[in-house]
């Protein structure tokens, strides 16, 4: 089988259209359907169903995806093995700063580093904003981006709950107005915060602003603000607060890989793959067990 079909399949599958798969393959819309109708032909199988606008999978085509990735996955695997020179160059990767993602990330890039010597690898950590804007600007090839709320999309690693962080014995103000400590800029954290309190009619005021998520847990830990990350960011010297009984409730928030080119280099994916391992094992670990 021409391995090809399958990458056009699980990007039409991701897509739901022609147009974009065709545009994230760089190859026309006709090459595409044709490559779809030989798949469809070789497995005896209709994979979509069509309209004039979109595609939908069928529940073969549904079934089909886990088999396509696997296969797409090994023999991308395989030609890392026996053709390393397709592992070169050098990549610019985004991460998030969040301080329990960002150490296991870098951990896993040193490691994916010294297996893969001929690939060079220079870590940017920041928002997902300012990271979403250097894909789109072509400075960064490839970064971890979280959406708040949650995104539902098949590239999605794992999802994760926003919570309110205040110090143990912080007592809410008397005057219903909420104290907060925020990142300056456009922080996903921010926009979660502002818009739960304004869409529950509750005032507030920012106590201070910070340019990382250090300065913000110092301010909360004094027991001066409250602010919001992910359950995996509460640290020493801060509770999550339960919503409901005074702070709003919050969006959760989800985790992709993204990439630059919309057809990235076998080294690139290879770094995604190394990334997205440590993001999934993390969730598992995360996850509460039976």
């Amino acid at each position: 089988m021409d391995t090809s079909l399958l990458k056009c399949f699980l990007t039409l599958a991701d897509t739901q259209s022609f147009s974009e798969a065709a545009e994230r393959l760089n190859i026309t819309q006709s090459t595409v359907s044709h490559k779809i109708a030989r798949l469809e032909t070789h497995l005896g199988k209709q994979l979509f169903e069509r309209t004039t606008r979109t595609c939908t999978l069928t529940s073969d085509g549904r079934e089909l995806i886990e088999y396509a990735t696997r296969v797409v996955r090994s023999v991308e695997e395989m030609e890392q093995s026996f053709k390393p020179d397709l592992l070169t160059g050098t990549l610019v990767v985004g991460v998030p700063d969040d301080h329990y993602l960002f150490v296991p990330l870098t951990v896993a890039l040193k490691n994916f580093m010294l297996e893969k010597p001929r690939v060079g690898v220079e870590i940017r950590g920041g928002l997902s904003s300012d990271l979403t804007r250097d894909l789109r600007q072509r400075n960064i090839d490839l970064a971890v981006i979280r959406d708040v709320p949650a995104v539902q999309d098949s590239d999605v690693l794992c999802t994760e709950n926003l919570v309110w962080i205040t110090a143990p014995n912080w007592v809410p103000p008397s005057d219903g107005v909420v104290p907060l400590a925020l990142v300056r800029g456009p922080c996903a954290y921010r926009g979660a915060a502002l818009a739960a309190l304004e869409q529950n009619g509750m005032r507030w005021k920012c106590i201070v602003t910070c340019t990382s998520l250090q300065g913000v847990f110092a301010v909360v830990r004094a027991g001066l603000a409250v602010a919001v990350v992910t359950e995996g960011d509460i640290g020493s010297g801060v509770k999550a607060s339960p919503a409901g009984s005074f702070l709003p409730p919050l969006p959760g928030s989800s985790l992709t890989i993204r990439y630059a080119d919309k057809q990235p280099t076998l080294a690139a994916r290879a770094l995604a793959r190394t990334m997205g391992d440590v993001l999934t094992q993390m969730a598992r670990e995360a996850a509460p067990q039976p």
